[in-house]
């Protein structure tokens, strides 16, 4: 009986581990993504890359909205995912925070962190914390670089994204090893057009 279980808990864990952010995989096509069980709706089409909306099998309770991109010959290759909108400092900070410390758990200490305002900022306070990034004043990021991996994520970024002066989304940035790559063959190939 303990063995048994010993080997059912040894394979939960391996699927875990083996699975990468919540539940999908760099380099999957559309139709390895719907074959998983991941709910997709086409968003936006441009060029070799299309972005997807998805209902991933692994969400993130912090998390509501999830977009994928995949490009046509690769496959995905960036998540992007984020949070409900937050009205305060106090409640978006606290939800960036928890996800950093959960984040650093799986990564590793962050690699990049900034938590600046300019000293000559109009936005200093509480009161304006959303203002002061939305009008560029305080920089608020957190960026891990993990190992390189064939499959895992080599860029993961966490930061606040301002929607007007009193409304932040918390964002979270997954992106393969060959990102910057795909995205600068397909801004050339879209320069060469115009």
């Amino acid at each position: 009986m303990k063995k048994t279980l010993l080997i059912v808990l040894f394979m939960i864990i391996s699927a875990i581990l083996i699975a990468g952010p919540f539940g999908m995989e760099f380099g999957w096509s559309l139709e390895e993504l719907k074959s998983s069980g991941i709910y997709t709706e086409e968003f936006i089409p441009q060029g070799t890359i299309t972005s997807y909306l998805v209902v991933p099998n692994n969400s993130h309770p912090l998390l509501m909205l999830y977009v994928v991109f995949i490009d046509n010959e690769y496959g995905l290759f960036q998540i992007r995912a984020i949070s409900q909108p937050y009205y305060e400092e106090y409640q978006i900070r606290l939800v960036y925070e928890n996800l950093k410390t959960q984040l650093s758990t799986t990564y590793g200490k962050p690699d990049t962190e900034y938590d600046e305002i300019s000293n000559d900022s109009e936005w200093k306070g509480s009161d304006n914390f959303i203002r002061s990034i939305l009008y560029g004043d305080r920089k608020l990021s957190t960026i891990w670089r993990p190992s390189p991996s064939d499959d895992g994520p080599a860029v993961i970024a966490l930061g606040i994204l301002p929607v007007d002066e009193s409304t932040a989304f918390l964002l979270l940035l997954y992106s393969s090893s060959n990102s910057e790559e795909i995205i600068e063959r397909y801004t050339e190939s879209n320069a060469a057009i115009l």
